[in-house]
């Protein structure tokens, strides 16, 4: 179920728009790239490819939005809570070791 909300989920409209993230722990290939976070779903691309993965669900409540999506077909779990109008801070989970994320909002 590809873009999937929980029936309540409602994101926050601070969160919605295109984030730049730096994701330091994460393996070669995967420690850059982009976020987009929309009304109804969630996008992440990495710099090395053009690619974008589509969660599969997706979980807002308050100032949080967690996700799941299968990146190289690999489940990653992410968890991000807005820190102010143009930060982003959490985390992402998978099989092999977490990861902290840092993304900042993009001009449109």
């Amino acid at each position: 179920m590809t873009g999937s909300f929980s029936a309540n989920a409602q994101i926050k409209k601070a969160c919605i728009g295109k984030w730049s993230f730096d994701a330091p722990g994460a393996p070669d290939g995967y420690t850059y790239g982009l976020i987009e976070i929309s009304k109804d779903s969630v996008k992440t691309s990495f710099t090395t490819s053009n690619f974008k993965f589509p969660s599969i669900w997706v979980k807002a409540k308050n100032d949080s939005v967690t996700y799941k999506a299968s990146i190289d077909g690999t489940d990653v779990i992410f968890s991000l809570k807005l820190e102010n109008e143009t930060s982003i801070k959490g985390n992402a989970v998978w099989y092999e070791g977490e990861t902290l994320m840092i993304l900042r909002k993009k001009e449109d």
